[in-house]
């Protein structure tokens, strides 16, 4: 009886040990964690986090200019869009791509000097766009779905006949392309 009574007694305070490591043990880890800012758009692979959602903090988001979300469903209703699809940036502007769904990736299909840039699967990215022009992306793996998007860099339209016409464009994409870029020009 009385060696029941001791490990019970043992066992609660075990319990109530545990309990109060647990509930101390974040409240000493915050005081310790320094937030340091960065610029998130200097990688090629670049990387917040292996979630697809909330990977990016309030600190990167302020950096950059624009925030493209990777949607599997786009505010009216289609399937796989990046939003917004048009971006205007100055030139060293910063735009995110915040993956917000799984399944999604960016990869520049026209571009200044066929710059060459693709980000990984299912994770956020950054690019810092140095050189002026219409860069146009993708998802790699649903661009007949019509995932794709633009980013006019510095109001510099000198390659938007490339960009146009350019043949990597197919299913959805092409009609969709066409109609972002006829909204700079007119044949």
């Amino acid at each position: 009886m009385i060696i029941r009574r001791n490990l019970i007694r043992g066992i609660g305070a075990s319990l109530i040990g545990l309990s109060t490591y647990n509930i101390l043990k974040p409240a000493s880890a915050a005081k310790s964690y320094k937030i340091e800012e960065e610029n998130i758009c200097n990688s090629d692979d670049f990387v917040v986090n292996h979630e697809p959602i909330n990977d990016v903090t309030e600190t990167q988001l302020a950096a950059v200019d624009d925030v493209v979300h990777m949607l599997n469903v786009g505010p009216n209703g289609s399937r796989f869009r990046y939003d917004p699809m048009l971006s205007e940036i100055d030139v060293g502007g910063k735009i995110l791509w915040k993956a917000t769904t799984k399944g999604h990736n960016v990869e520049f299909m026209v571009a200044p000097n066929d710059i060459k840039y693709k980000s990984k699967m299912h994770k956020s990215a950054g690019y810092t766009f140095t050189t002026p022009g219409i860069y146009t992306y993708k998802c790699t793996p649903h661009v007949s779905a019509g995932m794709i998007g633009v980013v006019v860099v510095g109001n510099d339209l000198s390659n938007i006949t490339e960009a146009m016409d350019n043949v990597a464009y197919y299913g959805q994409a092409k009609d969709l392309i066409q109609e972002i870029l006829e909204r700079f020009y007119v044949r």
